[in-house]
């Protein structure tokens, strides 16, 4: 599936059925999903209301990170090896538009 942005949908949702929610979960509506989905409301919610998901905020140090699932917990940062690989690293703009040629009017 690649990158897949909203993925979390169906999970926020509750929408299993549709959209990417058969590819992301599958064809059971599992207690699991379920699960995730009250959480994932929950964190929306709270941020929403308060600026509070439910767990510590970001730290640099600590690079602490919210891990949904069935527990959900708070761990160190999961792809930690592939973000020193990049740390450094400067990534060039994205020619979106194409070269822009800035003798032409």
């Amino acid at each position: 599936m690649r990158a897949c942005h909203g993925l979390d949908g169906p999970l926020l949702f509750g929408t299993y059925d549709a959209h990417l929610g058969p590819a992301a979960i599958g064809p059971e509506h599992t207690v699991e999903a379920r699960e995730l989905t009250a959480q994932i409301r929950t964190a929306w919610t709270s941020f929403a209301t308060s600026g509070e998901p439910g767990w510590p905020a970001y730290d640099s140090g600590q690079r602490l990170t919210r891990i949904f699932d069935t527990p959900p917990s708070v761990a160190a940062y999961p792809e930690e090896a592939s973000r020193r690989l990049w740390q450094d690293h400067v990534f060039d703009a994205l020619p979106l538009l194409g070269r822009i040629d800035s003798t032409q009017p």
